[in-house]
């Protein structure tokens, strides 16, 4: 949380001494603070330890964790929210796409015309026959400059493997961030008249309280030599063999090593960075930190919270939030008996696990992921050519490829 001291100001007419406004203005000779405050998260929104809701596997299937006692059945659960992931996405694009347009159409040269007079003439000029358009020429903006001011929210791409470890797969960066610092200040006074009506004297009393913030908008200038990014380092254990009692490593009749059932050998995910807005601090308070240590928590933490929920005036915060789109889990030598069937298709098949499947099918179905139907009907194929067994379930084979590749339906 950032703090900031700021002085208020009086703006009065010189000639009458009238006043005019209050002006909030930051205090330039005490620095910002900064002020960490940790929070335990809401075990219903996501939790550390678990993706997907799942802690591992026994000899009945998934093991749910206690706040997710729902995952045996398909479902969206802790950081495991593909349709959120990619919804959020799609938003973050347009909004981009939208700012950049509207970059593109103003003209920042004064002796050229608007962008936006431009097509009002061409669309009068077509009412009356003739191009009213102004005809001077106008120097293209820079598009390079108009993306980078677009780009208020940043959504990067990642995936883990136990074999290849941590990689990036996309990253962005943006040119320009905002900070709203909001605040509020208290005026009271009193006023009596000298008048009277009706024999009875008036008085009055006005207390008043004032609310102000301030936005600073922080641009990379041309010195610089980095953006503003979103950095990420993740560092799971990537060890998958079993060991024995006695701590030693495992291994089966052919001397490879035994793999745990239920541990997550890949996942892919995003990285949301989200600008300023009024809807993060609802979201923060209503949905990311945990309820019951809010309301009535002793920590000191907690209680600083507390003061600082302004729920009337909801100042704009930026937000950092992270979804994962594909878990791949270890499969049991031996699928249990209630266990579904596409995986018990593919311990037939000797595949171990969903990322597995997704690395021998990817020579063929990576070139056919602008569309579900396309990666639908590449999944098909591949199959049929393949793994011909596992051709009956071919729709979720599609389904988890989909959630690792990105394809909307």
């Amino acid at each position: 949380m950032q703090s900031q001291t700021a002085d208020v100001f009086a703006l009065r007419l010189a000639h009458s001494g009238a006043l005019v406004a209050y002006r909030i203005q930051p205090n330039p000779d005490i620095p910002k603070d900064w002020n960490v405050i940790p929070f335990p998260i809401n075990p219903r929104y996501t939790k550390q330890g678990t993706l997907d809701g799942t802690v591992g596997f026994d000899e009945r299937g998934k093991v749910a964790d206690p706040d997710y006692q729902g995952t045996r059945e398909r479902g969206e659960y802790s950081y495991f929210k593909p349709r959120e992931a990619y919804a959020l996405k799609r938003r973050i694009q347009r909004d981009q796409q939208r700012l950049h347009s509207y970059y593109d159409s103003v003209s920042t040269e004064t002796h050229a015309p608007d962008p936006t007079a431009q097509r009002a003439g061409r669309v009068l000029g077509g009412a009356i026959g003739t191009d009213a358009a102004p005809t001077q020429k106008r120097e293209t903006t820079d598009s390079a400059t108009g993306q980078g001011f677009s780009r208020r929210d940043l959504v990067n791409t990642y995936v883990w493997t136990a074999a290849g470890g941590f990689f990036a797969e996309t990253t962005e960066t943006t040119d320009v961030v905002s900070e709203t610092t909001s605040g509020s200040y208290s005026l009271s006074g009193s006023v009596g008249t000298s008048f009277q009506l009706a024999g009875i004297g008036i008085s009055a009393q006005l207390d008043a309280s004032v609310g102000g913030g301030m936005t600073a908008t922080h641009a990379r200038g041309k010195e610089a030599t980095r953006s503003f990014g979103l950095n990420v380092e993740v560092n799971p254990a990537r060890n998958l063999q079993r060991y024995d009692q006695d701590r030693k490593p495992v291994f089966d009749q052919d001397g490879q090593p035994v793999k745990v059932p239920g541990k997550v050998d890949a996942y892919r995910f995003l990285s949301f960075y989200l600008g300023e807005d009024s809807e993060h601090f609802d979201s923060f308070f209503h949905k990311v930190v945990d309820p019951i240590w809010l309301a009535i928590g002793n920590d000191p933490n907690a209680a600083a919270l507390r003061q600082a929920r302004q729920s009337d005036r909801k100042p704009p915060c930026w937000r950092v939030l992270h979804r994962v789109t594909f878990v791949s889990r270890v499969l049991p030598a031996v699928p249990p008996a209630d266990a579904p069937p596409l995986e018990k298709a593919m311990r037939q098949v000797d595949v171990e696990s969903n990322y597995e499947l997704i690395r021998r099918l990817d020579p063929y179905v990576k070139g056919a992921t602008t569309s579900l139907p396309e990666l639908a009907e590449a999944t098909r194929s591949a199959l049929a050519a393949q793994l011909p067994d596992l051709l009956p379930h071919a729709a979720d084979v599609t389904g988890f490829l989909a959630q690792y590749y990105g394809v909307d339906a």
